[in-house]
């Protein structure tokens, strides 16, 4: 079950520092599975060598505020909007 996100600033900045320390290919696959859900187009590889794994993270954190869902209980956000790929904070 989802529900929307209601957490407190400070949970908003656990999940920034959360997408800040993930892989650049977790997001990378994450903000492609976010397009193909959309019907937009993803980015490539290729592309992807020429951005920052910081720019990616900072992608990924606008995306959770735009699907605004989390797991029952919170904790788990998602970033596409199938909930596929989260977001994982303690």
């Amino acid at each position: 079950m989802a529900w929307s996100i209601s957490i407190t600033p400070e949970g908003w900045n656990e999940i920034y520092q959360a997408c800040h320390a993930s892989e650049k290919q977790f997001l990378l696959q994450a903000i492609n599975e976010t397009a193909l859900r959309k019907g937009i187009p993803g980015m490539s590889d290729e592309a992807a060598k020429e951005v920052s794994q910081e720019s990616l993270a900072n992608l990924v954190f606008k995306i959770i505020q735009e699907t605004n869902t989390c797991d029952n209980g919170g904790f788990s956000y998602w970033i596409d909007p199938g909930g596929i790929y989260k977001i994982t904070i303690e």
